[in-house]
């Protein structure tokens, strides 16, 4: 008997530019490369309605609403996100992609926060770790973790911290990362961060020296919500340790269980390149995977 096939809708449109314009394509290729997907992506979801969303078993939602940090948000509309929430709250699912789940002041519905779990403010206590490339410690116990490392890395990530959970929310946390002071050095880090953080007395940050959540999972109504709020760099798209969390994410928010099984890329098969599922010659995946 054949596998069931879960249809996703990447919507996005509107990405701030420091991230790299191949990360929906990238995303689309990890889920479709398990055998278990097939991925649509969207530049355009104002407007949408219950009838645009028929047939999904999941919205990919990667969208910033911003062209670059400093511009003004876009927001999709109350219809469109009125659309998501109902689709969810329904037994849909959503996995809202890194940024994305950044809540944009006044303008951030309070149902989209509920969803996503918590609201993560830059003017609420939030802030961006410095660091770019850092160590995520697994949190085992969830089928979506199964057979991941304890801890694996990213690379050229963005770390942001002191998300503001909301009571009666059922999230559970799938990987953390630690804030530390340590982290803070301003001869270390990013000239344009070290201006945020002169004259700072690190020691009465915020929950400082304290484990974070990075990706987590939530459920919403009769619907389930994933969220990987790292995965900002490409190179930690192509990790495995990220890849197989992604994909079981993935298929969880889709039907609530999870069958994916970590890739295997031992003997033989540690030849196999990103997205590591596949089962095809290295011919086709370079032919699959042209400009990306």
């Amino acid at each position: 008997m054949s596998k069931t096939m879960y249809q996703i809708l990447i919507v996005t449109g509107i990405v701030t530019s420091e991230h790299d314009p191949k990360t929906n394509r990238m995303l689309k290729r990890t889920l479709e490369s398990t055998g278990r997907f097939r991925v649509k992506i969207t530049e355009e979801f104002r407007g949408a309605t219950a009838e645009t969303l028929k047939g999904y078993d999941a919205v990919l939602f990667n969208y910033d609403g911003k062209a670059d940090v400093k511009a003004p948000y876009i927001p999709l509309g109350d219809t469109a996100v009125e659309t998501l929430c109902k689709f969810v709250a329904d037994g849909g699912g959503i996995i809202i992609y890194h940024s994305s789940a950044i809540s944009q002041e006044e303008e951030f519905p309070d149902e989209f926060v509920k969803m996503i779990g918590g609201a993560f403010k830059f003017t609420n206590g939030g802030r961006k770790n410095p660091k770019l490339s850092f160590r995520v410690d697994t949190v085992k116990g969830d089928p979506i973790c199964e057979d991941v490392p304890d801890y694996w890395y990213t690379a050229q990530d963005d770390l942001f911290v002191n998300i503001k959970w909301l009571e009666g929310n059922q999230v559970d946390v799938l990987a953390t990362v630690y804030d530390g002071e340590e982290d803070y050095d301003l001869n270390r880090m990013q000239k344009h961060l070290a201006k945020d953080y002169q004259n700072i007395d690190f020691s009465k940050l915020e929950n400082l020296n304290k484990d974070h959540p990075v990706i987590w999972k939530n459920t919403y109504g009769k619907g389930r919500v994933f969220v990987p709020f790292i995965g900002h760099g490409t190179d930690t798209i192509r990790r495995p340790e990220f890849v197989s969390i992604f994909a079981r994410g993935c298929e969880w928010a889709c039907c609530g269980e999870v069958t994916i099984p970590y890739p295997d890329i031992q003997e033989e098969k540690r030849f196999a390149v990103w997205p590591y599922y596949d089962n095809i010659s290295l011919a086709k995946m370079a032919e699959l995977t042209e400009g990306i």
